[in-house]
């Protein structure tokens, strides 16, 4: 009966997890797919170069607090959680004050040119405070093992957006600078419940006791974000620069129907396997059999939700690939991006693949490899990314950021094959054979 009663709270545990992911996603990737059927091709080229500098800042926030609250205060329970929640959300608010400031200077100084054209992001400036905020927020309740919670404030988020959204359309007043100010507004709205619940305020924290307590972890992550978010960055004013804006409409465009979903559910299957990861990892260390034990149950997890994904993506490949390029063919608008279901859809399927062995890297704090890892995958795409552009245009393109998405899950496999062999108590660690020999006493 327990064991049944266990089977249930993990299944209401995991469907929150992955509901509330569904719920974020449909925000951020609201953005892009109203902009592609309410905008033309190159106000949409606009959108999509403004979010990118947003999503930048936005996911360097995560590195620096989200993440960290994940791997971190996951292990803690009390006092010390409830201090780390408000030392990050302290941080978050001077991360969102300081990019106001520099979108703000960005929007004023930026030349204007045809292609890369930043004049729409004045409109996020004043809700990157709020948008950060809501990140940590989310974060913080997803590291306190409480989905549910995470999943109400993103409904509303996603419902206040919603309304501001139908409003505009109902007036015939769509624009770029609507869709964000749309976006804000619904982080506004879901942070705002978030504080009033929690009774917490932004200031009460101390950044400075965060980076303190945080640094062996948030100075890698924040590393790794910033190399990962000028990739996609990069990705952007490439193709746009070498191509044009218009090429650059058709990749996101594609890249979010069919892209996009995969990579909210990496996230969201990585928001909730990194804090079992965690306490794994510490539960690792402790001498005697329960902790070889613990390092048996994560290496067992890890194989076998890599052989699940990989099933999961193979059957994506399958069935999504010739449903897109059905579709898109039948459009007016995006039929000439068509060609690119196929490579979008097999990178779909390594990022899959990949979330099992980056769930136990974070979970083992191994944050000098991650950053290797996304340094290969970057150099690898990026290079890839530029020589298919220039003998393939945008096709060569995408083919190019498949061949380093491969690089960097083979990377990220040989890390973890690295790393795993030291997991365990010191007495246990030399070899798996004594792993195995403390399990079975």
């Amino acid at each position: 009966m327990r064991r049944l009663q266990g089977l249930r709270g993990a299944s209401r545990f995991v469907g929150a997890g992955l509901l509330d992911q569904v719920a974020i996603a449909a925000a951020n990737s609201a953005n892009t797919l109203l902009g592609g059927i309410l905008l033309s091709k190159a106000r949409f080229g606009a959108l999509v170069l403004a979010l990118a500098v947003g999503y930048f800042a936005m996911y360097l926030n995560r590195a620096i607090v989200g993440d960290v609250l994940l791997a971190l205060a996951s292990r803690y329970d009390g006092e010390h959680r409830a201090r780390l929640a408000r030392n990050g959300l302290a941080t978050a608010l001077c991360s969102g004050v300081v990019t106001t400031a520099v979108f703000v200077v960005l929007w004023a100084a930026w030349p204007s040119r045809d292609e890369i054209d930043l004049r729409e992001l004045i409109w996020l400036a004043p809700f990157m405070v709020p948008i950060m905020l809501h990140d940590t927020a989310r974060c913080d309740y997803l590291a306190d093992r409480r989905p549910g919670k995470a999943l109400g404030i993103d409904l509303v988020w996603v419902g206040t957006q919603a309304v501001v959204v139908a409003v505009m359309v109902a007036t015939h007043s769509s624009s770029a600078g609507g869709l964000l100010t749309a976006w804000g507004v619904g982080a506004t709205a879901g942070v705002t419940v978030y504080l009033l619940r929690e009774r917490r305020l932004p200031w009460q924290g101390s950044p400075r006791a965060w980076l303190a307590e945080t640094r062996h972890l948030s100075g890698w992550f924040t590393i790794t974000a910033v190399v990962a978010q000028v990739h996609v960055l990069a990705i952007s004013f490439t193709v746009a620069g070498r191509l044009s804006k218009i090429d650059l409409g058709n990749f996101r465009f594609v890249q979010t129907v069919q892209l996009q979903p995969v990579q909210n559910l990496v996230t969201a299957i990585t928001s909730l396997v990194v804090p079992r990861a965690s306490r794994h990892a510490a539960e690792a260390a402790e001498p005697g059999p329960d902790g070889a034990a613990a390092a048996a149950t994560l290496r067992r997890q890890t194989r076998q939700l890599a052989i699940a994904f990989a099933v999961l993506g193979a059957l994506m490949v399958l069935i999504v690939w010739p449903v897109v390029s059905y579709a898109l063919v039948h459009t007016r608008k995006f039929a000439e991006a068509a060609p690119l279901a196929l490579p979008i859809a097999l990178q779909g399927a390594i990022y899959l693949v990949q979330v099992p062995f980056t769930a136990a890297m974070r979970g083992m704090h191994q944050a000098r490899m991650l950053f290797l890892q996304y340094v290969v995958f970057a150099v690898v795409s990026l290079s890839g990314l530029t020589l298919g552009a220039t003998w393939g245009g945008l096709y060569g393109a995408a083919w190019g950021l498949l061949t380093g998405s491969a690089a960097g899950l083979i990377c990220m496999m040989l890390l973890y094959a690295h790393t795993s062999r030291w997991l365990g108590p010191p007495a246990a660690t030399p070899t798996p054979a004594r792993v195995d020999a403390a399990q079975n006493a």
